[in-house]
């Protein structure tokens, strides 16, 4: 597609957090310094082993230039010394140099190595930690914001120069810091006029560079904001390329794509601009300056004969010693602000507390017998508007039950409370006579075997996809659960069997991809069964035939199931009939069909469709 094919337009932009440059923001912004700088903690051992490399480095270097004064006045150009002496003196100079500069860049690349390995420790370490907090949040947090955002800050964000601010441009800083206290010291035994010049100096170039690196980050933080939207929007492509194409939609995708990359792209060029327009120009034509003026004043100093020839050139270096590490310290710290609108992004997702966590006191769940007993339950999405409201129910082990009634009755709601997805506003949930709040969530739901309304099976092969149910199973108790999921013929009659990659899922049909969701779940052999729509995305043969399925592996297991088809639930134990967040009627397929009440009538209305669909065929 040509650029020109884009429509004129302005771009969507995804703004998200505004962006606040005012005194509580800088005050926040070295808070959040601080708190990623913990990161360091446990690798203290080597952060001071790299401190001790600079303490020993940087004074041979300074010291090292400092001696080319003693060099070049009393070596090489003192005529009053026999050549063979000052010959003599000139390979011991040079020898001490060589010594010391080999020892400085020892020291130096040791450094070096050690902040790499650091930085990969610390990588590892702060993006586990990040990727496990995503999954310990809400499902209300992580719906709430789209796939992309997460994306981008657990990749581009937590990685793109937020591990450097920490691991490099910290131990960089003290090294400049130590550079300029040695540079400082030496120069102003030489000539504390000058020295006393560029410290001045540093005053302007310090607001200069405060007031336009502000600025570089407030564009930073719109440029990021923008980029995480693109990648939403890739995300969102690919992943519905379904429906992009079912629509006919391929080509407006690739423009929106494009526009929004354009806009992308715009942002950066924005920052680009401002970035040169700040270092080639406003701070490069002053450091120029002051370079100029440090010229004038050595060479007026040196030919009224107050400065020597070796004076001059060690000054002169000592001047550029000093003031350039003082101006790498000023652009080194407004480069760490730049990189906290990275560790500030961060914190946006990982300061949010889950709302589902283990209380302190929280005990192991005992081997389940299934029991499950909702007492007073409420439970509210939104702050005063009830989704399920005075639920009183205990399933009995090994009983079978059904949530049905119509669509935003509260059903699956009553799902995600037995997951402990979600807790109860009032009320609460107890399982074998414990509360769900009181017991660790992984020894609770590691119990629970969960077939979904659309099984995600992840990239890799099968016996992958229904081992992850459980991490130890053997291969024969994959074999097994694939058996009894009524799978284990239509994954041998492959020629590599369950060793077939099945990429996502995508190569198996709608029954195929739902039995792979039950053997995942009778690979871990649980106590209780949780089906939430497990047979809604499939025709009427494939549904009976999975329906089948469950109906016998569930024979002995507490099974609670969510259906909107009435068909898939006759054989249930016991039927509870949801409407607006109420039980409004409970008990056998029979007995709901005798008491002629709303699950007759939906019955009623399902049966009629399903005779008009019928005769249509």
């Amino acid at each position: 597609m040509r650029i020109l094919d884009i429509p004129q337009r302005k771009p969507e932009v995804w703004r998200g957090p505004a962006w606040s440059p005012d005194q509580e923001r800088a005050n926040r912004e070295w808070e959040t310094f601080w708190r990623f700088f913990k990161y360091l903690y446990p690798h203290k051992t080597k952060v001071i082993l790299g401190m001790l490399f600079i303490m020993v480095g940087v004074p041979l270097r300074e010291i090292s230039v400092f001696v080319n004064r003693y060099l070049v006045d009393d070596v090489i150009l003192n005529i009053d010394l026999p050549v063979d002496r000052r010959l003599q003196l000139l390979f011991i100079v040079f020898g001490i140099k060589f010594l010391m500069y080999v020892i400085s860049n020892v020291s130096q690349i040791t450094r070096r190595i050690l902040g790499w390995y650091i930085d990969m420790k610390v990588t590892i370490h702060l993006r586990t930690i990040f990727y496990d907090h995503l999954h310990k949040l809400s499902l209300g947090f992580l719906q709430s914001r789209p796939i992309g955002e997460h994306m981008y800050r657990s990749t581009a964000d937590v990685g793109g120069g937020l591990i450097t601010m920490i691991t490099d441009d910290v131990p960089n800083a003290i090294t400049i810091a130590y550079r300029i206290i040695w540079t400082g010291i030496i120069l102003s035994l030489v000539d504390p006029w000058l020295t006393l010049l560029i410290f001045l100096y540093s005053f302007p170039y310090t607001a200069l560079s405060h007031y336009f690196y502000t600025r570089l980050q407030r564009v930073r933080w719109d440029m990021r904001m923008q980029a995480q939207y693109l990648r939403t929007i890739l995300r969102d492509g690919i992943a519905a390329t379904k429906t992009v194409k079912g629509f006919g939609r391929t080509r407006w995708s690739a423009r929106r794509y494009a526009s929004t990359f354009i806009e992308n792209r715009r942002y950066w060029i924005k920052y680009r601009v401002l970035h040169i327009f700040t270092h080639q120009g406003v701070l490069w034509f002053l450091s120029e300056g002051v370079e100029k003026v440090m010229w004038l004043y050595v060479g007026y100093y040196t030919m009224t004969g107050e400065l020597s020839i070796g004076e001059f050139s060690v000054v002169f270096f000592l001047a550029r010693q000093f003031e350039g590490p003082m101006e790498r310290m000023i652009r080194l710290i407004q480069s760490i602000r730049l990189q906290l609108v990275q560790a500030e992004r961060v914190l946006q997702t990982l300061d949010v507390h889950p709302e589902i966590s283990d209380a302190p006191d929280a005990s192991t769940m005992p081997s389940l017998s299934g029991t499950i007993e909702f007492r007073n339950v409420g439970f509210e999405y939104i702050s005063g508007q009830p989704v399920l409201e005075n639920i009183n129910i205990t399933i009995r082990p090994g009983e079978r039950v059904a949530f049905v009634g119509p669509s935003g009755s509260g059903k699956t709601s009553m799902l995600y409370l037995i997951l402990r997805l979600y807790d109860p506003t009032t009320g609460s949930i107890l399982v074998d006579g414990l509360d769900l709040k009181n017991v660790r969530l992984l020894s609770y739901r590691n119990q629970l075997g969960v077939v979904l309304q659309d099984t995600f099976l992840f990239s890799g092969t099968v016996r992958e996809n229904i081992r992850y149910g459980n991490l130890k199973a053997s291969d024969a108790d994959v074999e097994e659960a694939a058996r009894m999921a009524a799978l284990y013929d239509a994954v041998t009659a492959h020629p590599e069997g369950f060793e077939r990659d099945i990429g996502e899922g995508t190569r198996l049909s709608g029954g195929q991809k739902q039995r792979m969701g039950i053997a995942r779940a009778l690979v871990r052999d649980p106590a209780v069964f949780i089906l939430d729509e497990a047979t809604s995305n499939l025709d009427s043969r494939s549904e009976e035939h999975v329906m089948d399925t469950i109906w016998n592996v569930s024979e002995g297991r507490t099974t609670v199931m969510v259906s909107h088809r009435l068909m898939t639930v006759q054989k249930a134990d016991r039927i509870y009939v949801l409407d607006q967040g109420r039980i409004v009627e409970n008990g056998t397929h029979d007995d709901l069909l005798s008491a002629n009440g709303l699950y007759r009538r939906i019955w009623d209305e399902q049966m009629q469709l399903g005779t008009d669909a019928d005769a249509a065929d």
